[in-house]
């Protein structure tokens, strides 16, 4: 084996298809700075894809089949080869049981998994994939999302909202924006920032543009996106009906903005401190927290330069692609999972 891994990537171009997306499709790109990647885009069996490309991976990784494969190509064969393999889940709740797949007619994640022989299943998520998919644990390797600092950065705007809330307060139809605000559902805490804050002077809230839409001026994403929020002082959000560490989480303190969250186990465990990196909060004390921070300014000041640094040293891709390096590594030497790597600060 050389000196440089040599992994088949899986994948759509969806970056460029879905602009939504890029900053995902960021983070695996950015692993071909460290290894030998070849990329495949197309429908088709894994042994006419090894022939056609004559590239012999030490590691072939497949993303996330979710959505009807529109991240992702359709690929047979996985389960004749012998080469090492993993796979890519971000969205737990997409068609993991027996159930799911008569409903919507696809093939499940567990039979995915266990039919293709899968033997690495990377996902953002930690304790919320262990409670969906225990029977996974040892195949299981932590990947949390992971930032591109050439857009997720301090933009140097000024400072022009105070409070800023962005994002789906409830899952919607993927080909459907949000065109109300539905009862309290798999966001509530971002709904209830929403009841609470709307109304007081400088709150904005920009509804989530749809996960298909299109570069336009008007849409919020890429550049006007980590614009936006560093134009703010305070950023709410919250990790969904899962509870982990969302894009979010690393989106505005990325953008050095004051993050003020719902906490969960898995973005604790990534190293965000209460008080130290960004704030905690509850539905019940968001809005005193938020007038507090909002007054105390050196206060706000030291936690958002704090978390700036903390997300452009441990959470950006270039991290993240040596982390799943050693986990490929690690696995294919056969080393003990004690040297996977540790997240946090």
């Amino acid at each position: 084996m050389t000196d440089k891994v040599k992994i088949l990537i899986l994948i759509r171009p969806f970056g460029i298809v879905y602009p939504k997306h890029r900053i995902k499709f960021d983070m695996i790109e950015a692993i071909g700075e460290y290894a030998e990647v070849q990329y495949w885009f197309e429908d088709g069996d894994i042994r006419d894809i090894l022939k056609k490309t004559k590239f012999q991976p030490d590691f072939i990784f497949h993303y996330d089949s979710a959505w009807r494969y529109k991240l992702a190509p359709r690929i047979t064969g996985l389960d004749q080869i012998d080469i090492p393999k993993g796979c890519f889940v971000s969205d737990l709740h997409y068609h993991p049981s027996e159930e799911n797949k008569e409903k919507h007619h696809e093939q499940s994640r567990i039979d995915y998994i266990t039919k293709n022989h899968i033997d690495l299943v990377f996902s953002v998520s930690n304790h919320p994939f262990l409670q969906v998919y225990p029977q996974f644990k040892d195949k299981h390797r932590w990947l949390p999302w992971s930032m591109n600092p050439n857009v997720i950065k301090d933009w140097g705007c000024r400072k022009e909202i105070k409070f800023l809330l962005m994002g789906q307060l409830y899952v919607n139809d993927l080909q459907t924006p949000p065109k109300r605000i539905p009862p309290k559902g798999d966001y509530k805490f971002r709904e209830a920032v929403l009841a609470k804050m709307n109304g007081v002077e400088g709150f904005v809230f920009h509804p989530h543009p749809g996960h298909l839409v299109s570069a336009s001026e008007n849409a919020y994403v890429n550049e006007k996106y980590a614009k936006e929020i560093n134009r703010s002082n305070i950023f709410f959000t919250c990790g969904g009906q899962f509870d982990f560490a969302v894009l979010k989480f690393f989106e505005a303190p990325g953008c050095h903005t004051l993050l003020l969250a719902e906490p969960n186990k898995d973005m604790v465990d990534l190293g965000f401190e209460d008080g130290v990196n960004f704030v905690a909060c509850t539905e019940d004390n968001l809005y005193e927290k938020a007038m507090y921070y909002d007054k105390n300014m050196e206060e706000r000041k030291r936690i958002t330069d704090n978390g700036y640094a903390f997300i452009h040293k441990y959470h950006i891709n270039s991290v993240r692609a040596q982390q799943f390096l050693t986990y490929v590594k690690n696995f294919i030497h056969n080393r003990p999972s004690s040297e996977n790597p540790i997240f946090g600060g």
